[in-house]
């Protein structure tokens, strides 16, 4: 029997009928709009960080802004239904544990190399690596067998039922497989986007033009993506035309924006930017449960929505956006600002007059001013908080790494789609191995029943333990920006916030 197919139910149980999804063929002719200076339509964008070649397959934030204009995935969620559609692949049929895709046939590298299922087979293969770094490493890890068909039709088997796996097809990038060293280095950045690296120079940006042999036509002659660290410069840069599109600017500046006619702030849809409060649990007195209880109830979540955030976002107690299944508007306001809780608990824990540094990357305004509040919350409840501002290489480093002594500030994804990502792929999250090492054999079993079972039981028992245990105290749940001058046409995202231009144009 033919179902149709949805994106949470996909390998969700052994035994799933054959499904199919098939590429609806649609052919435009390229808008004739005015043209810039040089006689050329070129996109600028600013951003605040360089992008980091070495976390391609880590889903680092600055890399948004090329993951899909020089790459492609294989799949894209539709942002009305949530469910998969082709992208290099254009069609595919499930049966229990294993997924066969059909590729396009008229992709080719920027190198000149056609596209082939043995690039497919390569990208998930790179995942596997112990050296590469990757949020959906879990989804890649259980893949037992990928059996190539022909140039353009594969079949991945996995392990087990994984209800995850469209995340991991939508967010992994298939990068050139012979030039995959001098990618991570920023050498070489070949991918199959339209538009390819003309040059690359490390803290200051990228020059991209057009991909002429695109598998659509593409209206924009080329990209310029700039590197401006200070949020007001690439203001700036906006008001005096010298850009067309500010990657997250600092939420006030945004917000100061949207009344200017001359700009669009576009609110990104999914939702999954969540600022976050982390424990390191083996740090005293982040060990006892007690005292990261008392930090949830101590820190004034909408103070931080009005005064950091411009309101772009909601207060949460949950990592969830509206589009998960796990998103429970009951349970969103557990930890409230609650002042006598939160001494109460301190108290009870013994922890009176307790030292906590709160770490922050020092090159995130956001991040920064979000320190200084739970600093002052932190004090009117009866802890020491010290903010300990380190450079974003260290701060990263110990993220990924041997984690941060005591509280953090940072923001995480991946709390809008399949809650299997979340639990078995963020850093701050993974129950494997997080960031606030934390490590606990009943969230594991948990985290594996949501992974093959995603069923509400389950669920509901995720979030009744992540609530519990508050290694990670979720704050506000934002989203990522993009603003625009209004001469930006066709700028579109995907559900994990990369950048798409295949549409886009100038006016």
């Amino acid at each position: 029997m033919i179902q149709q197919m949805s994106r949470r139910g996909f390998l969700g149980a052994a035994g799933l009928g054959a499904v199919a999804v098939g590429l609806s063929a649609c052919s435009s002719a390229v808008d004739q709009a005015a043209a810039g200076p040089g006689g050329k339509k070129i996109l600028t964008i600013v951003q605040g960080a360089d992008i980091a070649p070495a976390t391609f397959f880590s889903q680092n934030n600055p890399n948004m802004s090329i993951a899909r204009v020089v790459f492609n995935t294989l799949t894209e969620y539709d942002h009305r239904s949530l469910e998969p559609r082709p992208g290099l692949a254009t069609s595919w049929t499930a049966d229990g544990t294993a997924i066969t895709l059909r590729l396009r046939e008229d992709v080719v590298f920027h190198s000149g190399r056609p596209f082939t299922a043995d690039d497919v087979i390569f990208a998930l293969d790179n995942l596997r690596k112990p050296e590469i770094a990757s949020q959906l490493k879990h989804v890649a890890m259980a893949v037992v067998k990928t059996e190539k068909k022909s140039d353009h039709e594969l079949t991945i088997t996995f392990a087990h039922p994984v209800s995850n796996v469209f995340d991991l097809f939508e967010i992994m990038i298939i990068p050139d497989r012979e030039s995959i060293q001098d990618l991570l280095t920023g050498k070489r950045i070949i991918g199959t986007g339209p538009f390819k690296v003309e040059s690359y120079t490390p803290g200051q940006g990228l020059r991209l033009a057009r991909n002429d042999r695109y598998f659509k036509p593409v209206k924009l002659d080329g990209v310029d993506i700039k590197v401006i660290n200070q949020s007001q410069s690439m203001v700036a840069s906006l008001r005096s035309g010298q850009a067309h599109l500010a990657l997250d600017l600092a939420p006030l500046d945004a917000a100061a924006l949207q009344g200017d006619g001359s700009f669009k702030v576009v609110v990104s849809d999914a939702f999954d930017m969540v600022f976050y409060l982390g424990s390191n649990v083996t740090v005293k007195p982040l060990d006892k449960k007690e005292v990261r209880q008392a930090v949830a109830y101590a820190v004034d979540r909408e103070r931080i929505l009005k005064q950091v955030l411009g309101g772009i976002g909601t207060v949460s107690s949950l990592p969830w956006a509206p589009t998960s299944p796990a998103h429970d508007r009951a349970r969103l306001g557990t930890y409230t600002y609650d002042v006598a809780k939160a001494k109460a608990l301190i108290k009870q824990a013994g922890a009176v007059g307790a030292k906590v540094d709160i770490l922050y990357n020092a090159g995130l305004g956001t991040n920064a001013k979000i320190a200084e509040i739970v600093q002052f919350n932190l004090k009117e409840v009866g802890l020491n908080a010290n903010p300990v501002p380190l450079q974003a290489p260290d701060f990263w480093a110990r993220l990924t790494g041997d984690g941060l002594p005591g509280l953090f500030v940072n923001s995480h994804g991946f709390g809008h789609l399949d809650p299997a990502t979340l639990v078995k792929g963020a850093f701050p999250f993974n129950a494997e191995k997080n960031s606030s090492r934390f490590d606990s054999p009943e969230y594991r079993r948990l985290a594996e029943k949501i992974w093959k079972e995603p069923t509400p039981e389950i669920i509901s028992k995720v979030n009744d333990f992540l609530l519990d245990q508050q290694f990670v105290s979720d704050l506000v749940t934002g989203s990522h920006t993009y603003t625009i001058s209004t001469k930006v046409r066709g700028l579109s995202h995907t559900m994990f916030d990369y950048i798409d231009l295949d549409d886009a144009d100038l006016a």
